[in-house]
């Protein structure tokens, strides 16, 4: 199977398909950074849930336990990251040994992460009230995603299940026409916001192009509790928009919004852009 990206002639170029935001979230279920352009390595966008907070068990934290958490300021850099709550900041250096060895758990995967110094840990336990643990994927990490190719193995970081996500703002409007208040993009946590032509239509979608880099094996994103919590305030917002949500997106368990991407070379993407159709 070739990765190369595809000539002019293989390209289906669809108008009004601009890319309106790009966010990373540098730890997970830590608030986002907006950015103006975005590299996309083999892991997804870069600096993309490279951190994570784990229990004394190594079992990762999410909004879904711990709102508060959304309220945690993240700051990816070239050479840190900077951390900031209650108006006091700190800084870890980019620059890390990784001989501090932690397994580590995202759902059904077990594997090795580089636990961060600890005064860092101890400072974000004190902050949220609970006892956590930072740590960081490191080059031995190595979490792999399910791929339909048998020599293809691509990896992902902390994120739920594939390096990237992609979220259509026609599909919010359609499901802020719904609700009594509406909700702003940022409760689905994605990392490329675009202006569809019609709700949900890149669900249809099989490979697509942004700025340089190809896009492949999508599929949808199930959504959970963390999607009714205020992204400003850490705050739970009653049912909504996930009560309405699975009045019309619900398959078997799932409630579905947005979609999930393997990117398949390296390259940057840039809010100029526009989303192609390749298949």
């Amino acid at each position: 199977m070739s990765y190369l990206l595809p000539s002019c002639g293989q390209k289906e170029s669809i108008k009004n398909m601009k890319i309106e935001e790009l966010y990373i979230y540098p730890i997970k279920s830590a608030r986002s950074q907006s950015l103006k352009e975005m590299k996309i390595t083999i892991e997804g966008p870069e600096g993309d849930r490279q951190w994570m907070l784990v229990d004394e068990t190594g079992k990762f934290i999410s909004q879904r336990t711990l709102p508060k958490l959304a309220t945690v300021e993240v700051f990816h850099e070239e050479a840190a990251l900077t951390i900031g709550f209650q108006k006091m900041f700190f800084k870890i250096s980019k620059n890390n040994s990784f001989q501090r060895k932690v397994k580590v758990q995202v759902w059904n995967d077990s594997f090795e992460a580089a636990l961060e110094p600890d005064l860092y840990s101890q400072a974000l336990s004190q902050y949220l009230g609970v006892n956590c643990r930072l740590v960081r994927y490191a080059p031995y990490s190595q979490r792999r995603v399910r791929s339909l190719s048998m020599d293809w193995k691509p990896e992902v970081r902390f994120a739920d299940g594939r390096p990237l996500q992609l979220v259509n703002l026609k599909s919010l409007e359609e499901l802020n026409s719904r609700l009594a208040t509406p909700v702003s993009i940022d409760r689905f946590r994605a990392n490329i916001v675009f202006s569809g032509n019609t709700p949900y239509e890149e669900e249809q979608w099989k490979r697509i192009r942004i700025g340089e880099v190809v896009f492949s094996q999508p599929k949808k994103c199930s959504r959970c509790t963390i999607i009714t919590i205020d992204q400003k305030t850490g705050e739970p917002f009653g049912p909504e928009p996930l009560k309405t949500l699975a009045t019309y997106r619900r398959d078997g368990k799932d409630v579905f919004f947005g979609t999930l991407w393997i990117p398949e070379n390296t390259g940057i993407i840039k809010k100029s852009d526009t989303v192609e159709i390749l298949e």
